[in-house]
């Protein structure tokens, strides 16, 4: 292997698969990429068995070859280097030689057939996601799945079509058993992706495909097998296996019967509310939410610390109520409301409670009041 790439771009490949190459991982490879050089492109693949994510990019080739590199280390190689070109050659032994200017490293890896083997790209046709509503649906619900292990069938986000009016729209959904976020978004063709399959993808995954679709102007290119997610988007793609596991039903844990709605002025409410979480219990973060008349009060009190709370103006015509949460799920909740006021629907004080914005009827999330007076 011998080659030259400029810095910047050797720089942006590892920047791409440093979240997927597993650091500390029972198999050693999997904290490699696979750097492979054809006649005139450099490719860079990581994995870790669920993900893969492969980056090519042009470079000045003088002989083809391929091993597997430290994918950390080589990255903070890179970002040490001077700016310009940079020099890679890899003989014996495994061993890639890296010169830059007058610095030079050798930086030892391992045999490129050590490396899993590459999922296929599937069949079907790619379907084009404009990459700031992909960007925005996984915002709005990542926070709400499951960080207990266990609970495989919710560790994941779960991706289906919807059509109404006519319309056909994406839909992703994700829980934790006490709250539930559903955001959808415009994809005209999704009917191409799923069909009238439910896919469940897993967290990571979704994060990943996210920093994709940051990554400047352009649409993804999703398409689905039996067992992956592809997405590609210029000089990389990505393969996401899905979950094996049966999402909850989420349609039958829709409140009906919310009637007592609160108009709130979403980053007034967020701010009190971050300020009266600063004395919330560490473990629970609970706080109250008291509703009368045109004004809601946000308190919390603990043994260790004491007690805090904040006014502010709503509108409110019901009855006087108070209703207990966990003040992070509110945060989260507020964060998928893009809309100067966000309303709350309530039914008691002991009922499910939903969360939307005033006129975006693309978002709504759920979430479990809890006892604390």
């Amino acid at each position: 292997m011998n080659f030259t790439v400029d810095r910047d771009q050797l720089i942006g490949m590892l920047t791409r698969v440093q979240g997927v190459a597993e650091r500390r991982h029972t198999m050693p490879v999997l904290s490699h990429a696979l750097l492979s050089v054809g006649k005139s492109e450099a490719t860079l693949v990581a994995s870790d068995l669920e993900i893969v994510v492969r980056c090519v990019q042009p470079v000045e080739a003088r002989e083809p070859g391929s091993v597997a590199v430290p994918a950390r280390k080589f990255f903070d190689i890179a970002k040490v280097l001077p700016k310009g070109p940079v020099a890679i050659s890899g003989k014996e032994g495994n061993c890639l030689d890296i010169s830059a200017g007058r610095g030079h490293f050798r930086l030892a890896g391992l045999p490129s057939q050590e490396f899993p083997e590459m999922p296929e790209k599937p069949k079907a046709a790619a379907v084009p996601v404009d990459s700031e509503v992909f960007r925005k649906m996984v915002d709005r619900v990542g926070p709400f799945t499951s960080m207990d292990e266990t609970r495989y069938h919710m560790a994941g986000i779960l991706m289906e079509k919807q059509e109404a009016g006519g319309k056909m729209f994406l839909r992703m959904v994700a829980t934790d058993g006490h709250r539930l976020a559903m955001a959808d978004g415009d994809v005209p063709m999704v009917e191409g992706l799923l069909g009238e399959r439910q896919a469940l993808i897993p967290k990571k995954g979704l994060m990943e495909i996210r920093k994709l679709a940051e990554g400047g102007p352009g649409a993804l290119d999703l398409s689905m097998s039996e067992k992956f997610l592809y997405t590609g988007k210029g000089d990389t793609e990505l393969w996401v296996r899905l979950l094996d596991a049966e999402f909850p039903p989420y349609r039958q844990v829709m409140p009906k019967d919310n009637q007592l709605t609160a108009h709130i002025p979403r980053e007034e409410f967020t701010e009190a509310l971050r300020r009266v979480l600063v004395m919330a219990p560490e473990k629970v973060h609970s706080v109250k939410l008291s509703f009368s008349g045109k004004q809601l009060e946000v308190s919390t009190a603990g043994p260790e610390h004491g007690e805090a709370s904040d006014l502010l103006g709503v509108e409110y015509s019901g009855p006087p109520i108070k209703i207990g949460f966990n003040g992070r799920y509110l945060l989260d909740a507020f964060s998928g409301v893009s809309e100067a006021t966000a309303r709350i629907e309530m039914k008691d004080d002991v009922s499910q409670v939903i969360v939307r914005p005033e006129e975006d009827k693309g978002f709504l999330a759920i979430i479990m009041p809890m006892r604390i007076f």
